[in-house]
């Protein structure tokens, strides 16, 4: 476990997707997404290394549907009765009660495969609280960004100036995410890009500020993250690089 900006650690042995503790003591501890299942045991070993049961966390925070971070909710609700949390939008398809878009056939072969294998076995769950644009949760402030998924979202948490972003702001490059950047939404992945983009520029014309990037995939942006997002969004010519 690697501590980010306290009260934030990263579970640092996941591969294929990140997983992030907020601990705020007791009562008040909730895990940010929970990886695939394929990684179901490194999840909980990592939960050991930090002396808590998973009985013992208050909830379960998801940043979208896609089963590499809501792979185990469904478990970890079964087995342990961890609350689940997730925005309207991506819970009436986790339920079933919506119609899910899986992912098409673009990319390479091994995006096609990986694309194949969110299709098959897809992260199915009833939620708990199934939230909304503007709601607080935990300290963290829900922002509603979707085009990745239907409702993706950012997690803003004002006390320390992290931003959960998900896979709607990565800090690696996929498919297999080692070469580290700072990089939109990965079309091959997403249910609308053009949407996605119109999102990230949405909520940073906004003004939201914030100092560090906790992103769903590659290492955690700290310090000054606000402005390397926007001069790396510049560099793409995405409009968000023209936000203040």
């Amino acid at each position: 476990m690697q501590a980010v900006v306290r009260p934030f650690h990263r579970f640092s042995t996941l591969f294929v997707s990140n997983v992030y503790l907020l601990d705020g003591g007791r009562g008040d501890r909730w895990l940010i997404d929970c990886g695939h299942w394929t990684e179901r045991y490194q999840l909980l070993a990592e939960l050991r290394r930090t002396g808590l049961r998973p009985s013992e966390l208050t909830g379960l925070l998801l940043t979208h549907r896609h089963s590499d971070h809501a792979g185990n909710a469904a478990f970890l609700k079964r087995e342990f009765g961890l609350k689940v949390y997730a925005h309207r939008a991506d819970a009436e398809v986790m339920a079933g009660s919506a119609k899910r878009v899986p992912l098409g056939t673009r990319g390479s072969l091994l995006e096609r495969t990986l694309g194949h294998v969110e299709n098959r076995w897809p992260a199915r769950v009833t939620v708990d609280g199934a939230l909304e644009e503007g709601q607080q949760i935990a300290g963290l402030e829900v922002h509603h960004v979707p085009g990745h998924t239907e409702g993706s979202v950012f997690y803003r948490h004002p006390a320390t100036g992290c931003l959960l972003t998900g896979d709607t702001l990565l800090t690696a490059r996929p498919p297999l995410t080692i070469i580290k950047d700072i990089v939109p939404p990965y079309d091959a992945y997403s249910l609308d890009l053009a949407r996605a983009h119109q999102s990230l520029e949405r909520f940073h014309r906004a003004g939201w500020s914030y100092e560090h990037v906790l992103a769903g995939h590659g290492k955690p942006l700290t310090n000054d993250a606000r402005r390397r997002v926007l001069d790396a969004l510049s560099r793409l010519g995405l409009p968000a690089s023209t936000a203040a």
